[in-house]
């Protein structure tokens, strides 16, 4: 037997009859208890409180908000709009009225801040009595308006609190100084508020809006919040503190998604301090969030800081002010940022020493990148975004779900939802990029130092002409001693000048090596291919019941064999000795020809052609540190080719006066001059490789040009990238000197 409430008897659910005559409609009561639920309890920090009056100002459309803290009360008052009494009876008195929501933008095109119809209610926190003195731009008097949030409290039915509305008798201006506009006053204080106390708050309060220091202000709306209590010095220290610790950045990360629940996609710049600059783009993953703007600054906090900054004094600044802030309609949730607060798992990822993304694709990533990847203690940033805006572009399904960013009634963060992911996605894949580029750089700085070898030779020749000026000072004796250890030097310079030369050859020779190596990685894929076609071969004429064609099977043989010789010759410069160690003045037209005839299994059907002076002469070298330099060079020209339809490389050569010079121009995608000496250093690699291309073996190492250079030094010339000749994209320059009669 089934028991009701009253614990009688009830009948079996399928037994039961129902009868609509004996149905009765009662309402939801509401117990006034929820004003201190909804108030003080959803606020931890007086801060966040009086933020909540502070949006209300900039709601109001207010151009400045004054915050006046006396013995036992807060005022805060603004030049806002106002309201009228009947708006306050119908919106300021209704909890969780929803009328922002339908305001996008105020008179000032300010977003609306404010939506749940629940802020007003967290001065809770701050004392126990309200009184609130307003008057619109179209009224000509004033109301007031007096709550006892203890008295709300003990009405038992929510329906039941309420404030007590009647003429201020202040009718002239607010607050002694606005002629319309607002004051919010706290009376009977829940805490004590020290001078330290009052700066702390002031400091909150001029970082609810994003600083103009970090996001810039190109904006000509005003919004100026004072703390009455403060000397003017106290705004000052801290704008200068803001500035200090923003001078000794490394990196600058930029990030913006605009149009992103369409097709807009998220754009990414970072930019390091000495230029360097790096740009990327991805879609959103979910496509739940539409718009969002975010800079971070990083720094690195050790060693000797710019300006003379404290490392332990920035390091407590980061501390506190550092990490990533979310501003919402241009105010921040004070949830975010800070070391402690990790809402993109930066600290849990350095911890565990990740060094591979989980966001970026494979060709974005290098090894170990993620080992730069900045702590909240490193960095400093703000991310803008309008929780307002996403609502008006949300589906109506979107908003039955709540499937979009929205900020939680505590009114401090966002809510964890699938919105909210897509913006932790968007944010963290920018610093991953930062990461990986950074790791990226540092390697290529240690690779390019432990290529330059250096050279002693002035300095040495310094101490001879140093010893020679001391021996004519001093007695003959001493003078010939003198003389003795000079010759000593003369001898450490003979064996250093044959040193140098040894170490180049050496370099010459493993550039050469490195060439021939690459190479053979290029025709892997065709030595794939060779392979299947002798396998094919093998069938046929293993084949019982295949009738062999003849014809057909030694025109495939005759090809194989062409093939085949092709890719041998891209090794002929080292085959020999004579190549690889004798040192000639070659012909610059015949060397080249040669190289270009030796590389035709990489060309891929790129024409060359090339026009240069019949007696033009290359530098002292061997054939295989020429081939070396114009290989790479030519396959260089090819990749960035893949995608043009005129596929064309153009050589050339110039004399001017003792300057000779090989210029080799393409019909690729182009470099930019201003830092194209860059694409000489290790790994540097501007130029994006597709995947099929990869598979070929033509993927580019980012070392090829490191060659070119490392053996155009080693042979006194020069090179770089130049503007390129008319119809052409890229121009490279190969330079030397030489005597007027060569």
């Amino acid at each position: 037997m089934l028991k009701d409430d009253l614990g009688q008897g009830a009948m079996p659910e399928k037994n039961r009859v129902e009868d609509g005559s004996n149905r009765k409609f009662h309402t939801f009561t509401v117990d006034a208890a929820l004003l201190r639920e909804l108030g003080e309890r959803l606020v931890g920090k007086p801060y966040v409180a009086l933020a909540e009056l502070v949006k209300n100002s900039y709601d109001a459309d207010a151009t400045q908000v004054t915050v006046t803290f006396e013995r036992d009360s807060i005022t805060v008052s603004d030049n806002g709009a106002g309201m009228s009494r009947p708006e306050f009876i119908a919106y300021w008195l209704r909890v969780g009225t929803t009328h922002k929501q339908n305001q996008k933008l105020t008179e000032r095109s300010r977003q609306v801040t404010g939506s749940k119809g629940v802020g007003r209610l967290s001065v809770q926190f701050l004392g126990d009595e309200l009184e609130i003195i307003s008057k619109g731009v179209d009224d000509t008097s004033a109301f007031r308006a007096n709550v006892n949030w203890g008295e709300a409290r003990e009405a038992n039915d929510l329906v039941k609190a309420g404030a007590y509305i009647s003429p201020s008798r202040s009718t002239t201006k607010i607050d002694g100084r606005y002629e319309h506009g607002t004051s919010v006053k706290i009376i009977g204080l829940k805490h004590q508020w020290l001078v330290e106390d009052l700066t702390d708050l002031a400091g909150e309060l001029w970082f609810l809006k994003p600083p103009v220091e970090l996001m810039g202000d190109d904006s000509d709306d005003v919004f100026d919040i004072q703390v009455k209590g403060l000397t003017s010095q106290a705004k000052k220290a801290f704008d200068s503190q803001m500035d200090r610790a923003l001078e000794n950045w490394i990196a600058i990360i930029e990030g913006k998604l605009s149009a992103g629940k369409s097709s807009g996609k998220n754009e990414v710049v970072v930019k390091f301090k000495n230029g360097d600059e790096y740009n990327a783009s991805f879609p959103p993953v979910n496509r739940l969030l539409d718009e969002v703007d975010f800079k971070i600054y990083v720094f690195k906090l050790s060693g000797k800081q710019a300006g003379g900054i404290n490392v332990h004094e920035a390091r407590d600044y980061f501390r506190k002010f550092g990490g990533i802030h979310i501003y919402d309609n241009n105010f921040r949730l004070p949830f975010y940022g800070g070391d402690e607060q990790d809402w993109l798992g930066l600290e849990i990822d350095h911890s565990h020493r990740l060094n591979k993304s989980k966001l970026l694709p494979a060709n974005l990533q290098v090894r170990s990148g993620l080992n730069d990847l900045p702590t909240n203690g490193r960095i400093f940033g703000a991310v803008k975004i309008s929780t307002s805006h996403e609502r008006t572009t949300a589906t109506p399904i979107e908003l039955n779900k709540g499937a979009y960013l929205n900020v939680q009634v505590t009114r401090d963060r966002l809510i964890d939802n699938d919105a909210f992911e897509e913006l932790q996605h968007s944010v963290r894949w920018a610093i991953d990029f930062y990461a990986m580029r950074s790791f990226e750089r540092r390697n290529i700085e240690k690779a390019s130092a432990r290529l330059d070898v250096p050279r002693t030779e002035e300095k040495v020749s310094e101490i001879r002409n140093q010893l020679f000026q001391l021996s004519m000072k001093l007695p003959d004796k001493l003078s010939a001693e003198v003389e003795a250890v000079s010759l000593k030097f003369k001898e450490l310079e003979d064996l250093e000048e044959q040193r140098s030369s040894a170490i180049n050859e050496e370099r010459i020779l493993l550039a050469a090596l490195a060439t021939s190596g690459m190479a053979a990685l290029a025709m892997e894929h065709e030595l794939h291919k060779e392979l299947t076609v002798l396998s094919d071969m093998r069938k046929q004429l293993t084949d019982k019941n295949k009738i062999l064609d003849m014809p057909k099977l030694i025109s495939s043989l005759d090809n194989w064999a062409e093939r085949t010789a092709k890719a041998r010759k891209l090794f002929s410069p080292l085959m020999h000795e004579y190549d690889r160690e004798k040192r000639n003045k070659y012909n610059v037209g015949k060397v080249l020809n040669r190289v270009v005839v030796n590389s035709e299994a990489l060309l891929r059907q790129v024409s060359v052609e090339y026009e240069f002076p019949k007696t033009m002469i290359l530098p002292a070298a061997t054939l295989a540190a020429w081939n070396a330099v114009f290989q790479n060079v030519l396959i260089n020209a090819v990749n960035a080719m893949i995608g043009s339809n005129k596929r064309l490389i153009f050589a050339y050569g110039e004399t001017k006066g003792n300057k000779s010079s090989v210029i080799i121009a393409d019909t690729g995608v182009g470099v930019r001059l201003s830092d194209s000496a860059d694409l000489f250093k290790p790994f540097i690699r501007r130029l994006e490789i597709p995947e099929e291309r990869k598979a070929l073996g033509l993927g580019g190492m980012g070392i090829g040009l490191t060659i070119v250079k490392m053996v155009a030094d080693s042979l006194d010339c020069t090179v770089s990238f130049v503007a390129p000749p008319v119809g052409f994209k890229t121009a490279f320059k190969l330079e030397w000197n030489h005597d007027e009669q060569d």
